[in-house]
């Protein structure tokens, strides 16, 4: 498969990738608050410390903001996986297994598992920073924008210049 490459994975490259996706008033705005601290070839890594914004009235981390959370970091690996860029998501789903509350540290970890020439499966996991308990996990399949189908516009350059 041929599309952009990144070139340089660093936190970094990751964190200027991040800031492409969250600038504006776009609904992706809600990742802002998320720390990259690992970006490698399919793997990326985010940290959050859980506040009242990403809380549901029982002061928990909101489902809703995990599975967020789970679409952000998944197409983040997808991304480092360096092929083409990520479309639209084609299915999706999450898996609610314990809570975090205010003032926790997470990590939300993503893994890129297979891309093809029109689809990439990335998996994902929010886990305590702490002792690493699992309270979310989930599994993203995304269109591939590649070849004939990729608008050259709607490539970032951040994406395939030689600073990232």
């Amino acid at each position: 498969m041929s599309g952009p490459r990144i070139m340089n994975y660093s936190v970094d490259a990751g964190r200027k990738v991040v800031e492409l996706v969250t600038r504006g008033k776009n609904f992706n705005r809600v990742l802002r608050d998320c720390r990259v601290i690992e970006f490698a070839p399919n793997r990326c890594v985010y940290e959050l410390t859980v506040s009242e914004e990403h809380a549901s009235r029982r002061g928990t981390l909101h489902g809703g903001y995990a599975s967020t959370l789970l679409d952000g970091i998944t197409t983040l690996a997808i991304v480092a996986n360096g092929e083409g860029v990520p479309g639209v998501t084609v299915e999706m789903n999450t898996s609610h297994l314990r809570t975090a509350k205010i003032g926790d540290h997470i990590h939300i970890i993503g893994e890129c598992i297979k891309s093809s020439e029109s689809l990439a499966i990335a998996n994902g996991e929010i886990r305590l920073a702490k002792d690493q308990q699992l309270i979310a996990k989930g599994r993203q399949v995304k269109f591939m924008e590649t070849g004939e189908t990729l608008n050259s516009k709607t490539i970032p350059d951040l994406w395939t210049s030689s600073s990232v």
